[in-house]
Formats: C-alpha cells, structure tokens, sequence
C-alpha cells in the first residue's frame, strides 16, 4: 500500500456510545477518533461508514486514536455510536500520519485482551484459539496458571481412571472438546474471578507488538513473559 499522507481533513470522532453497542463491547471510548477501515482513510460521514458497516460479511480492522496512541481492532456490524466531525486543528497528531506505519494489510492480526487489578501484573489474553486446549487441557491449564482448574481436573480424571480406563478415555475426549471449544471465555471467566478487570482491547501481529501497544496507554502496565523493559518506578 503506498504511503498516504493527511493534511487537512475531518475525521470522525466518537461523542457517545450506546450501552451493550458494538463498540461498547468493543472497549471503545469516547473521544476516539475513527482514522481507518482496513486501510483506507474514512472520507465519509458516519451514516455512510454506518451503512458500509452494516453490509460487510466478515471482520475487517478499523484504525483509531486514542489520548495520542493509534490502534487497530476488528469491526463487523455497525458501532451504534453518535459520531461528529473533528479536525487537524483540533487533534494535531492527525495532521501527517502515514497509515502504514500503524496497519499492514498484508498480515495477519489477532483480537488481544488486557486484563488489569490493581498492584498486581497485567494479563495480556491472545483470543486465537490455542490447539494445546483441545489436545491436552492440563498442559494447557499450566501454561495459563489456571491452578485450580488443573487440580480439580486432574481428580476428575483420577476418578474416571479408577473406574475404568475406558470412562478414562471418553472423559479425556469430552474434556478436550469442552475446553477445546470453551478455552477463551474459560480464561475470562478465571481471570475476573481472581478480580482482573478488561481494560483493553485490540488487535496486533503479535505478543509483542500487543505489549508495546498497551505500554503506550499506560507506562507502568507490565506482563508475565513479558518481551517489554521493566518498569521504571520514579521516586
């Protein structure tokens, strides 16, 4: 895609979002200024990118700035926002921007989550569906520090074992096609047990990169496996 430049433009900004709307589950904000659709700038005003919306049959990336961060996640229907028009005088940082530098539409992108409680290390969620989960859950368990879960599937299938191996075999089945199938809102359904709340979310091209774009909304946010410095606590 060859560069594109902004000079002077309107774009469109979200005043309010409607409760239990797209872009409420989405985790958009208001103040967020609308840049993009799959690589291309929106020239248009929100009835129409509302009605474009609405006829697209598969996901696609819409681009957005943030309180001075540019960040791309997935739309598939209409935002069910009220949107007005905002200008390069009013946001600066939109004046020259190369679209390139924050989308390629060549790569692929995975839908992240930021899970956040207070004092404690941030948990980033990759919502790519992980084949270990179907395969063997304990081991996936593991990986995901889901220590209670292990423990209580590990006695389910010491039980199962004891009364036959071939009870043993079925529950290993139904387990991993449970877990194979239920693994994302199984890892959300923990992790706001152990009171983490959703903070953020976006898509990236990687753990890294997704670290690096949740560094930018909060400096001090750090991660377990973490590819990012370690945070510098000022005095």
């Amino acid at each position: 895609m060859s560069e594109e430049i902004i000079t002077e433009k309107s774009f469109l900004q979200i005043k309010s979002i409607r409760t239990s709307s797209n872009a409420f589950i989405m985790m958009l904000k208001e103040g967020d200024v609308i840049i993009a659709l799959d690589g291309e700038i929106v020239n248009k005003n929100y009835e129409e990118l509302s009605k474009e919306l609405s006829e697209i049959k598969e996901k696609k990336v819409i681009t957005l700035f943030r309180e001075g961060v540019f960040f791309n996640t997935f739309v598939h229907a209409p935002l069910g926002v009220i949107c007005e028009d905002v200008t390069t005088e009013k946001i600066p940082e939109l004046k020259n921007i190369n679209l390139n530098d924050y989308f390629k539409k060549d790569e692929f992108y995975c839908l992240f989550e930021v899970f956040k409680k207070p004092g404690n290390v941030a948990i980033l969620l990759n919502t790519m569906p992980s084949i270990l989960a179907s395969l063997a859950p304990p081991l996936w368990m593991l990986q995901n520090r889901l220590w209670t879960y292990f423990c209580i599937t590990m006695i389910f299938y010491f039980m199962l074992l004891m009364i036959s191996p071939w009870l043993f075999f079925i529950g290993w089945i139904l387990k991993s096609w449970y877990v194979g199938n239920s693994q994302i809102d199984l890892l959300r359904f923990f992790y706001r047990l152990r009171n983490y709340r959703l903070s953020l979310s976006f898509c990236a091209r990687s753990d890294k990169e997704a670290q690096e774009i949740a560094r930018k909304f909060d400096e001090k946010v750090d991660f377990y496996f973490s590819y990012l410095e370690p945070v510098i606590i000022k005095d």
